[in-house]
């Protein structure tokens, strides 16, 4: 190998050489790139565009780039083996009395600066290159999912079951992109030796106090970014795959959703806080008694987090129910947050309650058990009706609507005699229970015209008034004189 470096191919000037070590070395490796090369363009392509219906335009980019990745590569290589990687930007991150001070205390080290913002040639091109694939896999990762939750939508109709797009793959990964760029911005400060210049520094009590990097910072934004994506993977891919095995209803699917998000990100931001270089023991003592005073002064925030986390484990309300509150307002449930639940009107209103208004007052839920509930409309008849004609008429009325269901049937109930009519009630079952006083109305106009129809009359209130005595300061006339023939 020695005998190798020995012989000289090339020099120029002095300055610039290659021996026959390097040029092995540079052949080498450029067979090494053509081969990979040759084998995903032939097999490894091929195979993945034949498996995922990516569009045309995705699959030139990915090629493109692949060439582009492999040759940089190899541009990479040739600077380093040939020691053409100049640096194009080489600046102290010290200060001069701060290397001074590294000089006293590292004497055997006094000419080698720890921290040094050096931009290679080869910095470049791999900054580059890093935002390229980053952006390419975000696009080409995206396309592939939107591609097979379709298949999985086509297969679900051929074979009667439903997918909708909540239930179905989701069309791009939400937290990739970053992921992706923060790796690639990592990679760039550890490359240009970045990575260890301090922010600031907190003292602690220590002989050195606690200090906050540029490299600790890139790593704790990443794993906030990878804690997302690995969160909205497994909600997205594994339990909406989970969902539609088991067929568990929208409102479950929120509820696990959530309580699965709130564990994982506290979870996260705990080792988010102990990836900074915080120690959390320390943290939680000091912030003791502060959090005591913060949940007296917001001890309502607070009830209201325990209640909608008690919403979500009971299942006592879900997503989609429709619910009337105090005051008889009735709406559908859009959302269970973790302080306030979003309730949508029958005027299309949005209304933010309160999680323990939830818990603590009474509220009515029409469909927690069943999509459907009973309802009834009552009308009065005159007295001396033919009350088999009016049992008639009310239940033909009743099955001619098309939003009432048959099954329950509607039926009539004689309810009383009343003061001034006979009473009777009409019962139907509905799922449309948002729009059911329209239902109602519907109902009184087609009774309405059904009994004027069929001479039923439908009685005001009357009442006959005798007076006795005269009314007081009123005088009644004299009677007739009697005449004499």
């Amino acid at each position: 190998m020695e005998q190798l470096r020995e012989i000289i191919l090339l020099e120029y000037r002095g300055l610039f050489s290659i021996n026959l070590f390097q040029a092995l070395e540079i052949i080498a490796m450029a067979l090494l790139l053509l081969g990979i090369y040759r084998l995903l363009h032939r097999k490894v392509f091929p195979w993945y565009f034949g498996k995922e219906a990516t569009s045309s335009k995705n699959r030139v980019r990915t090629l493109r780039v692949t060439r582009l990745l492999l040759f940089s590569f190899f541009v990479v290589v040739v600077l380093r083996v040939f020691n053409l990687d100049y640096k194009l930007v080489e600046e102290s991150l010290l200060t001069a009395e701060e290397l001074k001070k590294f000089e006293m205390e590292n004497p055997d080290a006094a000419n080698d600066n720890p921290l040094k913002f050096i931009i290679r040639i080869s910095t470049l091109i791999k900054a580059f290159l890093a935002f390229v694939v980053a952006n390419v896999l975000d696009l080409v990762l995206g396309e592939v999912l939107t591609q097979r939750f379709h298949r999985k939508r086509t297969k679900a109709k051929q074979t009667g079951a439903t997918i909708t797009e909540e239930t179905g793959l989701p069309q791009r990964i939400k937290w990739l992109k970053p992921v992706l760029y923060m790796l690639a911005i990592i990679i760039i400060i550890n490359d240009t030796g970045l990575a260890p210049y301090e922010l600031f520094e907190l003292p602690t009590g220590n002989t050195k106090g606690f200090s906050f990097s540029v490299g600790r910072l890139a790593n704790t934004i990443f794993l906030f970014f990878l804690i997302s994506l690995s969160i909205n993977f497994f909600v997205s891919f594994l339990l909406r795959g989970y969902y539609q095995r088991s067929k568990i209803d929208t409102g479950s699917q929120f509820a696990i959703n959530r309580l699965f998000t709130y564990f994982a990100y506290l979870i996260g931001i705990l080792l988010v806080i102990q990836a900074a270089g915080f120690n959390l023991i320390a943290i939680w003592t000091g912030a003791a008694a502060l959090l005591v005073g913060i949940g007296i002064g917001l001890q309502q925030t607070f009830n209201d987090l325990i209640c909608g986390i008690i919403i979500l484990f009971e299942r006592s309300v879900k997503v989609g129910d429709v619910v009337e509150l105090t005051g008889h307002q009735v709406g559908t449930v859009r959302r269970i947050g973790a302080r306030t639940s979003i309730v949508e009107t029958r005027d299309d209103i949005i209304v933010f309650v309160p999680n323990s208004k939830l818990i603590g007052e009474n509220v009515t839920n029409w469909s927690h058990i069943e999509r459907k509930a009973r309802f009834h409309v009552t009308v009065g008849v005159a007295y001396g009706s033919d009350t088999s004609l009016v049992k008639e008429i009310l239940e033909q009325v009743a099955n001619e609507h098309p939003r009432i269901l048959d099954n329950p049937m509607p039926f009539v109930r004689f309810l009383d005699f009343g003061d001034s009519s006979l009473n009777f009630e009409v019962l139907f079952w509905s799922r449309d229970f948002i729009r059911v006083e329209t239902i109602k109305s519907d109902l009184r106009f087609a009774i309405d015209a059904a009994f004027r129809a069929r001479g039923v009359e439908i009685p005001f209130p009357q009442r006959d008034l005798w007076i006795r005595g005269g009314l007081p300061g009123i005088k009644e006339d004299p009677p007739p004189a009697e005449t004499k023939e």
